[in-house]
């Protein structure tokens, strides 16, 4: 069972965050010698900072006394803003940034947090005159350092430079300008690899559920690297350096990223999850089985003290209570999966084509795809899924035949909509796409809002596998990369590359298939890459209507877009603006290009 402290002080009012480094609120709610010379305060200081973690990057408000700031399960968009998911309702309800919203008014997603940056910054000052021993002091430090690193990692990732920030601000007295200007994203990426390296050497090789230990930097060191090796060769510098990283500085970040990622898949520490014979199921249960030897850093529910409501939003809705179906997988992003042979050829869709069951066009894909996506025909939680839409009861399949579809009218005692589909409830309630996500859901047949207990794993050793992978690819060494790559395809089941067979297209597809959902990944990897723009924009994405055959017992397909309208990614978008509100608050800042 899952055991989580949670400590609660009055200082809390001392540790409320301010908007950014301008705010002028004193600091002096209580006495330092209160907070700096008591070990339970200072270890509830950092306790406080974890509660801030920017899961996912999320985009709730700050409420640093909340502990259920930034739940990661809630935010479904990540999914909705990439290719691989709609909203149940279309994505009509979502924020703007499917249809291009981000303006200089319109910053989303969001994250500048200076004063979270502020409280990092006091504490690492302090910390070396505490009386706590030797060791204590270095643990601390080291996952202060790790937090303010990727603090900066996910501000980066929006904004490309921002004011760098390692010192705590008077906010009385004259501020620096190196304080308040941009510096360069190179710096930005330096100071990154250069505050994890320092907490690499402070930090305890000991892995305790929910806490930051020498791994998870290593793995935060990958991650980063990674992402500035890419903008290094795929992106451009403009704003003299503001945006951007010269091209010349990819293989060293590559290089950096292979290094720390191999630093934690040697390390012994960590295994890939192998509990399961059926290739699909193992998949599936590795993000529920709480003894997972491959996590490296997650967050800990335990659905009492502190819950989330995925399974209640996302389940079906016939399992749901009245709820769920909210995060539904396109079409697209179920053909981007490699068949289990390593082609890509994709089924045959239309009227024309009758299937046994409704996963049969399927069958051949990669054995993830069944763990991620509920199919219909899913038996789950003792209840059948129906996400299929309408029955066709002419004798030769014929779409302008198929009965009107709904769930209450009967066709020979068979409702002519499933429950679980668009029209067996709200639209809001059901797949809008013909699917619904299964990854991190639990089977049950009800799971309360805030009551799920999944714990959210933001760092895995199947992605130091594919960093690698990725990093000695981009670094010319097939042979190295594909060794890497091959370690996640053979857990999943398909075949196995080679130093001749590898590409760029197969390292960036088995990364989606590995990591689907999780992190908000995919939206990030298609920002990195610089592909969001041939990916999502005037794309309008499809689901397929689900159409049973009655007189044969089969099924066939029709195509049709899950959304209404075409999406919108210009080139602007690779950066967040850094809004007309923030420049205003700080005439210092530039904006970035396009906006």
């Amino acid at each position: 069972m899952k055991k989580i402290k949670f400590i609660f002080m009055l200082f809390v009012v001392f540790l409320a965050s301010c908007e950014d480094i301008f705010d002028k609120q004193p600091l002096n709610k209580i006495s330092e010698s209160d907070v700096w010379q008591q070990r339970p305060m200072i270890e509830a200081y950092v306790t406080n900072l974890y509660a801030r973690f920017p899961w996912t990057g999320t985009t709730i408000a700050a409420t640093s006394s909340n502990p259920r700031y930034h739940n990661p399960f809630s935010h479904y968009q990540w999914h909705t803003w990439s290719d691989e998911a709609t909203a149940s309702s279309g994505n009509t309800t979502s924020t703007n940034v499917p249809r291009g919203g981000a303006t200089r008014s319109n910053d989303e997603p969001a994250f500048w947090d200076y004063g979270y940056i502020r409280d990092m910054n006091l504490f690492l000052e302090k910390i070396g005159g505490t009386t706590l021993s030797d060791d204590v002091k270095a643990q601390l430090e080291g996952e202060v350092r790790v937090i303010r690193a990727v603090t900066y990692f996910e501000m980066q990732k929006r904004y490309g430079g921002v004011p760098l920030v390692d010192v705590t601000i008077d906010p009385f007295g004259e501020i620096d300008e190196k304080y308040t200007k941009r510096s360069k994203e190179e710096a930005i990426a330096d100071f990154i690899d250069s505050e994890l390296s320092t907490a690499i050497g402070l930090l305890s090789e000991t892995a305790t559920s929910g806490k930051i230990n020498k791994w998870t930097a290593y793995a935060y060191k990958a991650k980063a690297n990674l992402w500035a090796g890419s903008i290094a060769k795929y992106g451009t510098v403009q704003l003299d350096g503001l945006v951007g990283i010269p091209s010349a500085r990819a293989n060293d970040f590559f290089t950096k990223a292979s290094a720390a990622a191999q630093a934690v898949i040697g390390s012994g520490k960590y295994s890939l999850y192998k509990k399961v014979a059926d290739k699909s199921e193992n998949y599936r249960k590795l993000f529920l089985d709480e003894n997972n030897g491959e996590t490296i850093f997650e967050k800990i529910y335990d659905g009492v003290n502190i819950g989330h409501s995925w399974d209640l939003q996302n389940a079906p809705p016939s399992v749901a209570a009245g709820r769920g179906g909210v995060t539904d997988p396109m079409l697209e992003f179920i053909l981007g999966y490699e068949n289990i042979d390593g082609s890509t050829t994709q089924p045959e869709f239309g009227a024309n084509n009758l299937y046994n069951n409704a996963y049969a066009p399927f069958a051949n894909k990669d054995p993830r795809l069944k763990a991620t996506v509920f199919f219909q025909g899913d038996v789950w939680a003792g209840t059948t899924i129906n996400t299929y839409e309408g029955i066709d009861p002419s004798a030769t399949p014929d779409p302008t035949k198929i009965l009107p579809s709904s769930a209450t009218q009967l066709y020979n005692g068979m409702p002519q909509a499933g429950a679980d589909s668009r029209y067996g409830s709200s639209d809001d309630k059901t797949t809008n796409s013909g699917f619904i996500v299964k990854k991190y859901i639990r089977e049950e047949a009800f799971v309360g809002s805030g009551l799920s207990s999944t714990n959210w794993i933001a760092l895995r050793l199947a992605e130091m596998y594919l960093t690698k992978a990725e990093a000695e690819f981009e670094l010319g060494h097939l042979d190295v990369a594909a060794t890497a790559l091959n370690a996640t395809r053979e857990r999943a089941g398909i075949s196995s590359v080679t130093a001749s067979t590898i590409t760029l297209d197969k390292v960036r597809t088995e990364r989606r298939s590995e990591l689907a959902f999780e992190e908000g990944n995919r939206y990030w990897d298609l920002r990195r890459w610089r592909i969001a723009s041939d990916v999502l924009n005037a794309h309008r994405f499809q689901g397929l209507r689900i159409i049973f055959h009655y007189p044969t017992g089969k099924y066939y397909f029709l195509p049709m877009n899950c959304e209404g309208f075409s999406r919108t990614f210009n080139p602007e978008h690779y950066y967040n603006p850094i809004t007309t509100g923030r420049i205003s608050n700080n005439p210092d800042l530039v904006e970035n290009p396009l906006y």
